[in-house]
């Protein structure tokens, strides 16, 4: 938040925030302190802001005589023991199992509806150049007799 009533010299708001948290040193910070010394407007931001401070410093002295862990703790419930880890065999094979038995239904079936269709089960085998053909592409066979290229 920039000064409200502030010209195009004053420093930003952000700028007299660090100067006050130590941030601002050396050339820089000298320049601010000047420009706070002078200014009518910047001085009310810089007297808010050691207000602030020392509002802020004061809470850090409060001190309370309860342990809150101690009494939160005890009710909190107790974490899940860790899984044990088989000893022999692969750590996650029982995770494994499913989806291994999937992937290789996925794949058994893939290879046998390839090979089903290569094979020539509803699909008319025809000459590799041949041009014209009594069935349009896609086709499917009625029957044997009717897919077969000799007519039996």
């Amino acid at each position: 938040m920039m000064n409200d009533q502030a010209d195009a010299d004053c420093p930003r708001t952000e700028d007299i925030s660090a100067l006050m948290d130590g941030e601002l040193e050396g050339h820089a910070g000298e320049v601010l302190r000047m420009h706070l010394a002078q200014c009518s407007v910047c001085q009310p931001v810089l007297l808010r802001f050691t207000a602030m401070r020392a509002d802020l410093l004061a809470l850090r002295e409060v001190r309370s005589e309860v342990d809150i862990a101690a009494l939160v703790l005890p009710q909190l419930p107790k974490a899940p023991e860790a899984k044990r880890r088989p000893v022999w065999g692969w750590p996650g094979l029982s995770e494994l199992g499913p989806r291994a038995v999937g992937g290789a239904a996925a794949l058994g079936l893939g290879a046998w509806l390839g090979l089903t269709l290569a094979a020539g089960g509803g699909v008319a085998a025809r000459p590799a150049m041949s041009v014209f053909y009594g069935e349009p592409p896609g086709a499917y066979c009625a029957g044997l007799p009717s897919c077969s290229s000799r007519g039996r």
